[in-house]
């Protein structure tokens, strides 16, 4: 079991643990089995979420304080509040490995949730399974290696609709510039066909 302390900088925050997740299996060299982290703090909890997008951790509380707000009106609802936001998410949570890998999909993350900070927190971690013989190395399981390439066909769809709709809006553009250029240029040549 490894003791990870971790420090809270605001009120609420979601801190992607995954590196050192990962970092504790590779040292333990879990082969198959699961990792295990434990949350002993009563306004924290641990979690898997979306890595890709920068508004996450904003959203996140946006949300969840739409439905759990920290303020009654100007009254503040106290330390509940936090420890129920907390305990929906839960104090643990376990993580399948296979051949040395966390089975997560490269757009996912565990995350250290907070909901009262600040100040100084701590998770614990712990595996249980087979390990790595001596000379083997971690691998990518073939099940999570097909979930990676649909997950690479799909960004690559994506950026190439993307690409699309921007090529097809210079195209607007530049019509719209055009058709405007035109436009005055005939309102210029019936001022002056009018001035003669």
């Amino acid at each position: 079991m490894k003791n990870n302390k971790i420090e809270i900088t605001r009120s609420e925050q979601l801190i992607d643990i995954t590196p050192a997740i990962r970092e504790f299996v590779d040292q333990s060299r879990l082969n198959d089995g699961f990792v295990q982290i434990q949350v002993p703090e009563r306004t924290a909890a641990v979690m898997i979420s979306i890595n890709d997008d920068w508004r996450l951790e904003r959203e996140f509380f946006d949300k969840l304080n739409h439905l759990m707000p920290k303020y009654d009106g100007m009254k503040f609802t106290g330390w509940t509040t936090a420890c129920v936001k907390a305990t929906i998410f839960g104090p643990s949570l376990q993580v399948m490995v296979n051949s040395g890998t966390l089975m997560l999909d490269k757009n996912q993350s565990i995350y250290f949730v907070e909901f009262q900070g600040p100040g100084e927190r701590q998770y614990f971690i712990s595996s249980f399974g087979t390990t790595l013989a001596e000379h083997e190395e971690a691998s990518m399981p073939e099940e999570l290696a097909l979930i990676f390439e649909k997950r690479q066909a799909y960004e690559a769809e994506q950026q190439q609709i993307a690409e699309e709709m921007r090529n097809e809006w210079r195209l607007r553009e530049a019509n719209r510039l055009k058709q405007e250029a035109e436009s005055r240029e005939t309102v210029v040549a019936e001022n002056d066909t009018d001035g003669d």
